[in-house]
């Protein structure tokens, strides 16, 4: 893969300086720590900053499960999801002790393993939108009540139980128990951020993306004062890939490959030529992550229109002062509805 040109390192440091300038600590810099700290933007799903800084995991399993929501439908719509989430449904999808009593206690036998999950639960809704399935239709598993709270795909039901049980195989039944045996257990801190992105990927439908969010929530010292996960760990490996940034890489003309690990690359390439603390010396030199959220925000038309403090509502006046590095790629002032 080529590195990144000097035009495309000077439009993406471009779009860092307006995310510095205009969003960055405030209440709609959507998908940092602060937000999973609001109860009203996440609801019963929200955690406290002690409990994050302790790494307490009661309260790191409940945002990893807020974190797996976010997956292919606009960050707004699922912050209403999570603030409308029934008070039964958001206790037990947020706790991992109780998901595993469920699976532990469920007349369903494909509800006990993530293999089962996988390859023999096929969950799913009705016409009326009620959990269902065909492999065991007449039981009235916990799966099929999640699937409905979650308001998301029929097999979605699937996800918080999958998560727990994937801690568990692995010899963790709590996150902060696999964080400390991937330290032990891994040397080099490369070597752990892979380790624990794996192992959170072999829950159902927890991908790079939703590992590298909760990852980067839990490790990155510049999207919080205090994670809770940065010791030992190499942060900057968590890079949130979605369609915002893809996005932004094809208007920079990005041309590599399509998979995870590729596009993240070349995030932490562009992030190399950009000094962060010329804009912030609070910040690290080298925060990819950073850089990604800027240019995830920036793209973002939905995040843009319902964030109070954006340039768009100020239009016209600031797009007439706006560089054309971020004038010819700003999607909300002809965008709007």
């Amino acid at each position: 893969m080529s590195a990144p040109s000097r035009a495309q390192v000077h439009v993406t440091r471009a779009v860092v300086a307006w995310y510095l300038e205009t969003h960055r600590g405030g209440g709609d810099d959507t998908g940092l720590p602060a937000m999973f700290m609001d109860p009203e933007r996440v609801g019963a799903f929200a955690i406290t900053r002690e409990d994050f800084a302790r790494g307490e995991p009661a309260a790191l399993f409940r945002l990893l499960v807020a974190c797996a929501m976010f997956q292919r439908r606009q960050d707004q719509q699922i912050l209403r999801i999570l603030r409308g989430m029934p008070t039964r449904e958001a206790a037990e999808i947020g706790s991992a002790s109780r998901l595993l009593e469920l699976a532990d206690t469920s007349p369903c036998s494909f509800a006990k393993s993530t293999a089962d999950l996988r390859e023999q639960c096929d969950l799913s809704k009705d016409e009326r939108g009620r959990g269902c399935c065909s492999a065991a239709p007449r039981i009235p598993c916990h799966l099929k009540r999640h699937t409905v709270a979650m308001k998301r795909y029929g097999h979605f039901g699937k996800v918080p139980t999958s998560i727990a049980l994937a801690l568990k195989e692995q010899g963790a039944e709590t996150l902060d128990a696999l964080y400390r045996s991937v330290l032990q257990t891994h040397r080099t801190r490369l070597a752990r951020a892979i380790a624990l992105e794996t192992a959170l990927c072999k829950a159902w439908r927890v991908h790079q993306k939703i590992a590298c969010m909760f990852l980067s929530i839990v490790s990155n010292p510049d999207l919080s004062s205090s994670p809770p996960w940065s010791a030992g760990v190499d942060w900057t490996y968590f890079v949130v890939i979605d369609s915002n940034v893809d996005l932004f890489l094809t208007s920079i003309g990005y041309t590599g490959t399509k998979t995870y690990d590729a596009r993240r690359e070349f995030v932490c390439d562009l992030s190399r030529g950009i000094s962060l603390r010329a804009f912030d010396r609070t910040l690290r030199d080298y925060n990819p992550r950073l850089v990604q959220q800027a240019v995830y925000l920036f793209m973002s038309s939905a995040n843009r229109r319902s964030a109070t403090n954006d340039c768009m509502h100020r239009a016209p006046a600031p797009c007439k002062e706006c560089p054309a590095a971020l004038s010819t790629r700003c999607h909300v002032t002809t965008d709007r509805s």
